[in-house]
């Protein structure tokens, strides 16, 4: 076998020889100098092995793995382009570093800000001065004179972890927007602005004016989908479609499944669900008849959803999924044989975190799974790329991460007429439901409740997957058959924490972040601790419990945000949430309690 053969004393020999081993040969090699720098540099590795990868060279050279991870940053970057993947892998870790390490290395992030060849380089570079200096304020007075300087450090926003240091570039930021004479900083700007916290609206509705105006459309529609789409303007819906829908007409046919156009269509498609029905139809048409069958879906932070939950396409003809993770917790999407979704989310329950021949996660093997992507980290991307079945159905997809199969869910319809299918069907709605919109009714809608359904909707709503209620679900969040005893029988009160899942967080279900010495970081709530380890459940099932030990731990930092997502009742109705309240209320018990309501 290759990885066993002895390798050249020549590094680049040894490269060459490394780089005919496929990365689970690679994996399996003998570990030296020359297999270390293979791993750190390899295309699609998990984390662990880069942080191996670095531990390994610091014991070698007698260094350490900050100075090593430097070292494979700027030889990466000497590579071009192509190395940009494993780039982005290893600016993740050089970001979490504390601000202290980073500043003991100024002279090195310097370096990476100012004399890098790859732009994804130099941003990381300002990112991690950023983070450092845990300001802006003195690398900006240095830049803001030199344009190519300034677009560059405008560009690292995305990248740098903290959500206060980011909020802190708005005032700086805004007015780049309208300053044409330096097209290339605002260009930078229109990026940047997009994953600045705390002023959705007013950037949705100035990039807006620049997609309307046709100034670099592309870069703001790009940035218009990274808002938050309750932050999305009723009234700018229809104008925007209609400047949209003029550039995808002036774009030519064979170009249109490059990435501007798909994004511009994507967008568009996106902004017919803030129109009146028969408007949202005539613009739907309009557009399916310029676009390819590319779908672009999102996760919704913090509230286990897909953003996208209709797809609809004609049989055998070539179909594209581009899924893309913008929430905190791991995702994947998984297209599955019609009526399959039970079997499959049952098996993934059950499933060890051991990667499949695909190197994919919670996939069980089986040929009622179609499609599926790999388990996507925060951030990560994925495509997906398949011909449409032959058969015309309704094909379910779903992340099956453990926990998740219930509630992240939508479907692909294979049909013979798309237009006819759409007239009928149409996306779930959703409500950003308030305590105040349900507050009033709330007594009275006490009189025609339905428990039997609101029971249906403990299932539905995945609610089941992490509690008990009675005899039904799964006891990794707290108990729910007595709530209403803990919450003094206030029904607005449990209303209010089901809408709010982080107003109070008891200890004992909070979740922890884990650093660990090794650099990796693991989530979980804490179920068992003692004198030299510490037990974890990362998920509602067994096979996602695990113990550390104390020794392997550098830190722990508790969470501030519920495991429970945001948004639950987003999809119901104010009478099904009152039959879900009620069900609750009855602690599971139907029958007995069917008479009291």
């Amino acid at each position: 076998m290759a990885s066993r053969a002895l390798l050249p004393k020549s590094p680049r020999a040894a490269a060459y020889v490394l780089s005919r081993l496929s990365n689970q040969e690679l994996i399996e090699a003998p570990r030296s100098e020359f297999v270390y720098v293979a791993m750190l540099e390899r295309k699609g590795l998990d984390k662990k092995y880069r942080i191996e990868a670095l531990e390994g060279l610091a014991k070698v050279r007698n260094t350490d793995t900050l100075t090593e991870l430097f070292k494979g940053i700027q030889e990466l970057d000497l590579k071009g382009e192509e190395s940009e993947p494993v780039l982005r892998d290893l600016a993740a870790l050089l970001l979490q570093n504390k601000p202290a390490d980073l500043a003991a290395k100024r002279a090195d992030l310097e370096k990476l800000a100012g004399g890098s060849q790859l732009p994804l380089t130099r941003h990381l570079g300002y990112a991690a001065l950023i983070t450092a200096d845990a300001s802006a304020d003195k690398i900006w007075q240095r830049a803001e004179t030199d344009p190519a300087k300034l677009a560059d450090l405008v560009f690292s926003v995305p990248l740098i972890r903290d959500t206060g240091l980011r909020s802190s570039f708005y005032p700086k930021l805004e007015p780049l927007l309208h300053q044409p004479e330096r097209a290339e900083v605002r260009r930078a700007a229109i990026t940047g602005i997009a994953a600045v916290p705390g002023h959705d609206t007013e950037t949705f509705n100035t990039l807006a004016g620049l997609v309307k105006s046709g100034t670099e459309l592309a870069a703001a529609v790009a940035s218009l989908q990274q808002i938050p789409r309750k932050s999305w303007t009723k009234e700018q819906a229809e104008p925007l479609i209609e400047s949209l829908v003029a550039y995808l007409k002036n774009v030519p046919v064979d170009q249109r499944t490059g990435p501007d156009a798909v994004n511009a269509f994507q967008f568009a498609t996106d902004l017919t669900s803030l129109l009146p029905p028969e408007k949202a139809h005539t613009a739907g048409k309009t557009l399916r008849s310029l676009g390819a069958s590319v779908f672009v879906i999102h996760t919704i932070p913090e509230q286990m959803l897909y953003d996208k939950t209709l797809i609809v396409v004609e049989p055998r003809r070539p179909v594209e999924i581009v899924l893309k993770n913008d929430d905190a917790m791991q995702h994947n999407l998984v297209v599955l044989a019609p009526g399959a979704p039970e079997e499959i989310g049952q098996a993934a329950e059950k499933m060890a975190p051991q990667p499949d021949a695909f190197l994919r996660l919670y996939v069980p093997d089986s040929p009622k799974v179609l499609f599926a992507t790999r388990l996507l980290d925060p951030g990560q991307q994925a495509k997906l790329a398949f011909t449409a079945p032959s058969t015309p159905g309704e094909y379910p997809y779903l992340c099956t991460y453990p926990g998740h199969w219930r509630r992240m869910v939508g479907t692909l319809a294979v049909v013979n007429d798309v237009e006819t299918y759409l007239a009928n069907h149409t996306e779930q709605k959703m409500t950003e439901w308030k305590l105040e919109d349900l507050a009033v009714d709330l007594a009275k809608a006490y009189t025609s409740v339905n428990l039997a359904a609101g029971k249906g909707f403990f299932t539905k709503l995945a609610c089941a997957q992490c509690h008990k209620l009675g005899n039904e679900g799964y006891a990794y969040g707290p108990d729910l058959t007595d709530v209403f005893k803990r919450y003094n029988n206030d029904r607005a009160d449990v209303l209010h924490q089901i809408l709010d899942p982080s107003l109070k967080i008891d200890d004992r279900y909070r979740n922890y972040q884990f650093e660990l010495k090794t650099g990796d970081e693991v989530f979980g709530m804490i179920v068992k601790e003692d004198a030299d380890s510490v037990t974890i459940q990362a998920g509602p099932s067994d096979a996602l419990v695990q113990t550390l030990k104390k020794s392997e731990l550098k830190e722990r930092q508790p969470q501030k945000s519920s495991l429970m997502p945001l948004g639950l009742l987003n999809t119901l109705s104010k009478e099904q949430i009152f039959d879900l309240l009620a069900y609750l209320e009855s602690g599971g018990n139907v029958r007995a309690h069917a008479h009291q309501h």
